[in-house]
């Protein structure tokens, strides 16, 4: 696949995940700045992500992005 053999399919790729991790960085962010406020509102939050399906979801994409990106040759 041109994504992972090229040097310009590996930086789109690693772009993605760096875009990824910024967003995942920036929610959890956020997430912990309501729970000095309030922990009724924390406690929303954390049911709401372990009820939906895209939270799961995001989390085991970002997982699989931070593992296609692995540089070769470092194992």
């Amino acid at each position: 696949m041109w994504l992972f053999n090229s040097s310009i399919g590996r930086k789109v790729v690693m772009s993605v995940t760096g875009i990824a991790l910024i967003l995942f960085l920036t929610f959890h962010c956020c997430m912990n700045i309501v729970a000095l406020f309030s922990g009724e509102a924390y406690n929303t939050i954390c049911e709401l992500l372990g009820a939906n399906w895209y939270a799961v979801l995001a989390t085991m994409g970002l997982a699989f992005l931070a593992v296609v990106t692995e540089p070769q040759g470092t194992w």
